[in-house]
C-alpha cells in the first residue's frame, strides 16, 4: 500500500470510531411498546440504500454495497476493493390514543459497515448497529381512599457488533456466516407514590439487565443468469436460536419523595441483589428473498421474514410477545449510469413498501406496522462512492382497547465510500 492510501486508512479509522460512539450513544424516541421483551427491535434495519426499497435485503448481493443482512452478499466484493458505509437518521413520530396525541423527534447515527477482500474467494465485513431500544415513560393514577400514582420508566438498549464472512463457491453460489456480539443494558424503574401525603412512604423498584453473548447468522445466495443481461437471485438467511447470558441487578426500597423533580430519601432497603444470572431464550428467524435485475439499470425484489418470538423467554417469562413476520417489495432504477450529459440520469431512484406483524401482542391485539419508502443516490464525480437518501412514511399500532398508534416519518442519510486499495501505482 502506498503512502497516499495510509492517509485514507487513518481517516477511515477515525471516522469508524466516531460512528461507533454515535451508534452506541443513541436513544430512540420514547415508545410505550418498548416496555416489553428487549424493547423495540432494530434487527431488520438495513442500510440507507435498501431502506429506500422497502427494506428488501435477503437476495441483494454486495458487489457495490454492503448488505449486512445476508453475510453471503460479502462474497461479491472485489478482492482489491475496500467499502465503507455509514448511516444517520432523523425520525418524527406522533403518538395518539382515543383521547390525546403527542409528537416527538429524534436523530442519531444508525449503523456502520466496512467490507474488504481477504482472498479471491473469501471476503469479510465488520460493522455495528443498534439491536433494540428501551425508551418509555408513563404514569397511572388511582383515586381511592388514599389517592396514589404508579410511574413507569425504561431506558437503555442492546447493541450489535458483527463479523461477516462471505465465501464464493462459484459464479452462481455464495455462502455466508456472521458472528454477532450482542451486548448492552436495559433499566426499568417503577415508583409507587402518594402525591397528596408528604408523610407516606413511597416505594421504588429499579431493575437493570446487562446482556453479553454471541449469536450466529447463516446466509445463501444463488444466481441464475438469464438472457438480455438479466439475472435472478435467490437469498436465504437463517439466525440460529441461542441461550443468551444476562445478569440482573435489583434494588427495591421505601423512601420519601423520589418522583418528578424530587430527590429521593431512602427510608429502608427491601431488596438489594447484584449479578444474578438470568436465562434469555433468543429466537430463531428465517428470511427468504428473490430479485430480478438487469445489469446496473433496474432491480425488482421481494422479501419475507419470520422470527419465532413466541419462544422468547427471559427468566421463564414471554412478556406478551408473538411470532413476527414481514413482507417487503421494492426496486430501483438508474436511467443511464454512464451518462456524461445529465447528472439526473446517472442518479439511482428507489421505492418500496412493507407490512409487518411486530413482536408485540397486547390485550390480544397484534401490533402491526406498515410503511411506504422511496430514496435516491447521488453518485460522486469520478468515483464509485455515493451519497444516499431514504424516506419512509408509516404507521404502527392501534387505538383499540386504549392502546397507542404511532404515525412516523423517517429520513435516512448514508455515505458509501468505494476505493481500490493494494494497487501498485505506476508513475512515469
Amino acid at each position: 500500500m502506498k503512502f497516499n492510501n495510509l492517509h485514507k486508512t487513518a481517516f477511515l479509522i477515525t471516522l469508524i470510531f466516531s460512528v461507533i460512539s454515535g451508534v452506541f450513544a443513541q436513544s430512540d424516541i420514547s415508545s410505550p411498546y418498548s416496555r416489553f421483551g428487549l424493547g423495540t427491535m432494530s434487527k431488520n434495519r438495513t442500510n440507507t440504500v435498501l431502506q429506500g426499497m422497502g427494506g428488501i435485503c435477503n437476495a441483494i448481493d454486495g458487489k457495490h454495497l454492503l448488505n449486512n443482512s445476508n453475510p453471503a452478499s460479502y462474497a461479491e466484493i472485489d478482492s482489491l476493493t475496500f467499502l465503507f458505509d455509514a448511516g444517520f437518521y432523523v425520525k418524527n413520530s406522533t403518538y395518539k390514543n382515543s383521547n390525546v396525541s403527542e409528537s416527538a423527534s429524534n436523530s442519531s447515527f444508525d449503523y456502520f459497515d466496512i467490507g474488504f477482500g481477504v482472498t479471491r474467494w473469501l471476503k469479510m465485513g465488520l460493522g455495528a448497529a443498534p439491536y433494540s431500544n428501551r425508551a418509555y415513560n408513563s404514569t397511572n393514577s388511582f383515586d381511592y381512599q388514599y389517592p396514589y400514582s404508579i410511574a413507569y420508566e425504561g431506558t437503555g438498549g442492546v447493541n450489535k457488533l458483527y463479523w461477516a464472512n462471505g465465501l464464493r463457491i462459484n459464479d452462481k453460489l455464495s455462502l455466508g456466516l456472521k458472528f454477532n456480539y450482542i451486548f448492552g443494558n436495559i433499566t426499568d424503574e417503577t415508583i409507587l407514590y402518594y402525591p397528596d401525603y408528604a408523610h407516606f412512604h413511597n416505594e421504588k423498584s429499579t431493575i437493570n439487565l446487562n446482556f453479553s453473548d454471541v449469536t450466529f447468522d447463516l446466509g445463501i445466495l444463488y444466481k441464475k443468469f438469464l438472457k438480455g443481461d438479466r439475472k435472478l437471485t435467490f437469498g436465504v438467511v437463517y439466525s440460529l436460536p441461542a441461550d443468551m447470558k444476562a445478569h440482573r441487578d435489583t434494588y427495591i426500597r421505601t423512601m420519601f419523595k423520589g418522583y418528578g423533580v424530587n430527590n429521593e430519601t431512602v427510608r429502608d432497603t427491601i431488596v438489594y441483589e447484584t449479578g444474578k444470572r438470568v436465562d434469555v431464550k433468543y429466537p430463531q428467524s428465517l428470511g427468504l428473498g428473490v430479485t430480478l435485475q438487469k445489469s446496473e439499470r433496474w432491480l425488482l425484489g421481494m422479501d419475507f421474514n419470520w422470527s419465532n418470538w413466541s419462544a422468547f423467554k427471559m427468566n421463564n417469562a414471554n412478556d406478551s410477545l408473538q411470532d413476527s413476520w414481514n413482507i417487503a417489495i421494492g426496486g430501483s432504477y438508474t436511467p443511464r449510469n454512464t451518462s456524461i450529459s445529465s447528472y439526473l440520469r446517472k442518479m439511482t431512484y428507489r421505492a418500496g413498501l412493507h407490512y409487518d406483524q411486530t413482536i408485540f401482542n397486547i390485550y390480544g391485539n397484534s401490533i402491526n406496522k406498515y410503511g411506504v419508502t422511496f430514496g435516491f443516490t447521488l453518485p460522486l464525480q469520478r468515483a464509485m462512492s455515493s451519497i444516499n437518501f431514504a424516506f419512509e412514511f408509516g404507521k404502527m399500532g392501534t387505538t383499540k382497547d386504549g392502546l397507542i398508534e404511532e404515525s412516523y416519518f423517517n429520513m435516512s442519510f448514508g455515505i458509501s465510500l468505494h476505493d481500490r486499495w493494494f494497487v501498485k501505482r505506476r508513475y512515469k
